[in-house]
């Protein structure tokens, strides 16, 4: 069985050196004689390329694969609305490919990991600076093995903090759980309503399709959804956030695949 979590911090990106950089300086890893470095069940590999178009493993960690559970990337979040955001997403596209990954592919989402770490993180923040969220899924590295990008947003006055630096590194180590596994749908890039029903009930999200997604949205890109969402046992929908035609595909889809539909 897969035992290792993966951490990816990219030189192309100057949050993730610097996210890269607190957890080394808080967390005895210790490079290995394959030169990688590893704490417990942990490795953690800097790549000069951007995150977004990596679309296979690192040179250094591919003997490795076969091991490798799930990967975490860690990254600056841009927003243009300049929001003070600390959030959790899987990778993929439901339409064009303007940032890595391939039109209308998905990879492996990680809803166990990912929704454990956004969990702790809101447990843990007590500050009201910045919002810890969900996002949807919106770009690449296109990967087979699960994958999730956790973010601190948006300028270096952010991803310098202390208290987000932390944040992040709590959620990163992170112990999964074992709730059942949803496919997201309808709402805002940012999830709202279910984010805010996920922190209040015992479930994990995949993959997660904005109401802008939902423009593109097919059968076929709503079953790979549910395929790259492992163990899936459902929908969570945001009513008012899911158009007519949207709800009746959704529908249409859970009958067939004999799923469940939370309507919240």
């Amino acid at each position: 069985m897969p035992d290792l979590h993966l951490i990816i911090s990219s030189n192309a990106d100057d949050a993730s050196k610097v996210m890269a950089n607190h957890i080394l300086a808080n967390v005895p890893f210790e490079k290995s004689d394959d030169g990688v470095l590893r704490y417990r069940d942990y490795v953690m590999v800097g790549i000069e390329e951007k995150h977004l178009f990596m679309n296979d493993l690192p040179s250094v960690v591919l003997p490795m694969r076969p091991s490798i559970k799930d990967i975490i990337f860690l990254s600056r979040h841009s927003s243009s609305a300049d929001i003070k955001s600390i959030t959790v997403h899987p990778t993929g596209n439901f339409s064009s490919a303007d940032l890595g990954g391939l039109p209308g592919k998905l990879s492996e989402s990680d809803p166990e990991k990912m929704s454990s770490a956004l969990r702790v993180m809101k447990e843990t923040y007590s500050g009201e600076y910045f919002s810890v969220t969900f996002e949807a899924t919106h770009h690449g590295p296109l990967l087979a093995i699960p994958n999730y990008y956790i973010e601190i947003g948006t300028s270096e006055k952010e991803w310098t903090r202390n208290d987000a630096l932390d944040l992040i590194m709590s959620g990163v180590f992170a112990e999964s759980n074992h709730f059942d596994n949803f496919v997201g749908v309808g709402g805002g890039h940012y999830m709202p309503k279910i984010t805010e029903y996920f922190y209040k009930n015992s479930l994990n999200m995949g993959h997660m399709i904005s109401k802008h997604s939902l423009e593109n949205i097919t059968e076929e890109l709503l079953k790979q959804s549910v395929v790259k969402t492992r163990n899936c046992k459902g929908f969570l929908m945001d009513k008012k956030g899911t158009k007519s035609a949207a709800k009746s595909m959704v529908e249409k889809v859970a009958d067939e695949l004999s799923l469940e539909i939370i309507k919240i």
